[in-house]
């Protein structure tokens, strides 16, 4: 499990679910609070799982009994509800596991089988394919935090070059206190601002995502579909599949079509930005990602001048345009993420997400987002991206991206097809 999830669980539960013999869908939650009813969340969980024709799923917490019990009951009411055959419920608990459906002493003992994730021949063939199971999740987090030091200093010194950069090429006056890319609103905080459809509550995405929209008593990432390079991360499946309605989550005109944002991010640069503008941030791009797949890294002016022209959401798109999921685009966005000044994270955060999301690694996708939108609550890309994940659209949805309707693909599908 720590190994398809990309880390260890704790005071967590855990779905899996499969079709036939291979996993094609996990979800991790926090557990919920003391006293909360799981039934509203676990319903939802359970038809997310249905809608990707899963045969079966394993439920398994992670925490006392106590807290453990009731949710894993709930689960797998739910997903027998829906048609899905639990293959089994288990709870892991001080180094031990423990089987809700067997009682079969042999195999199952009521004092509980000990547990060593590390001790396995799965962990073992994880290892030397080259998987990675962090300790916990602000392992994860920390992968995405931003850099300090003598390279927070640097950093700023060069943005402030960039700043000024960028304004002897738009002709427009550079200021320290740089237009936020949600709502051209001072990145200080004072002034009006997007308000964000995404819970504030400090949650956040990754396993603070709530997985139910009842509340946030059940919340979690769901993961991408194990569909992906080694043993898959954690995208979400297919919550919209065959069966849901609704509107299109993106407009038709995906990045890149017409130099137009497929999404409303407003403000600073959106929207007729000047050629030299677009001209200087398509090099820019192109630049950069020569250096990273010649396995080169960027200097800090580099980087600095790559995210004052990320502001401008025609040069967002052409970067996210051909952003995909190589090992090389999360490299480069990761870097530019740790290195970028606090208000201009949100387009490199959003590009890793996205880089991250289509390699199978959705809980890096999902620190990456909830380190955006934490600081940027309403950008709209950032927005998007997370309703995605919570929806749990499959990589695969993007299959052969980029191409002519790149922005249509994450829309949801109907319940009849359309005449």
């Amino acid at each position: 499990m720590p190994y398809l999830l990309g880390f260890h669980p704790d005071d967590s539960v855990v779905v899996v679910a499969v079709r036939g013999r291979r996993v094609v869908f996990a979800a991790r939650g926090d557990l919920p609070a003391p006293g909360a009813d799981p039934g509203p969340a676990a319903r939802h969980l359970a038809h997310v799982v249905a809608r990707q024709d899963a045969d079966a799923a394993t439920v398994v917490g992670y925490g006392p009994a106590a807290r453990v019990t009731g949710v894993v009951d709930a689960i797998g009411d739910a997903l027998t509800a829906t048609g899905v055959v639990v293959l089994d419920a288990l709870r892991v608990t001080e180094g031990r596991w423990f089987s809700y459906l067997c009682a079969e002493p042999s195999c199952c003992p009521p004092e509980g089988t000990p547990y060593d994730p590390a001790a396995s021949q799965v962990s073992a063939a994880a290892v030397f394919a080259g998987q990675v199971a962090l300790p916990d999740r602000a392992a994860l987090a920390a992968q995405v935090s931003p850099l300090d030091g003598p390279v927070r200093l640097a950093m700023r010194r060069a943005t402030g070059r960039a700043r000024l950069r960028l304004a002897a090429l738009t002709g427009r006056p550079s200021s320290s206190a740089a237009e936020s890319p949600v709502s051209g609103a001072p990145a200080d905080g004072s002034g009006p601002h997007v308000k964000s459809p995404v819970p504030g509550d400090g949650s956040g995405l990754g396993e603070a995502v709530p997985v139910s929209a009842d509340g946030p008593e059940l919340s979690g990432e769901p993961q991408v579909p194990a569909d992906g390079p080694g043993l898959g991360g954690e995208p979400l499946v297919s919550a919209d599949g065959p069966g849901s309605g609704g509107e299109p989550l993106v407009l038709a005109d995906g990045p890149g079509s017409d130099g137009r944002s497929p999404v409303a991010d407003g403000g600073a640069g959106s929207g007729g930005e000047p050629r030299a503008v677009r001209t200087a941030g398509t090099a820019a791009v192109r630049a950069a990602f020569r250096r990273q797949r010649r396995g080169e890294r960027l200097d800090d002016d580099e980087v600095a001048w790559l995210t004052v022209l990320l502001t401008h959401v025609a040069v967002r798109d052409h970067a996210w345009s051909r952003t995909d999921g190589r090992d090389e685009d999360i490299s480069l966005w990761t870097d530019v993420l740790r290195r970028a000044e606090p208000d201009l994270i949100a387009a490199p955060g959003c590009l890793l997400a996205f880089a991250a999301w289509r390699s199978g690694h959705g809980a890096l996708a999902a620190v990456a987002l909830e380190r955006v939108l934490s600081a940027h609550p309403g950008y709209s890309l950032a927005v998007l991206l997370d309703e995605a994940l919570r929806r749990g659209v499959a990589p695969s949805a993007l299959d052969g991206w980029p191409g002519s309707d790149d922005g249509a693909v994450l829309r949801r599908r109907r319940r009849r097809p359309r005449r």
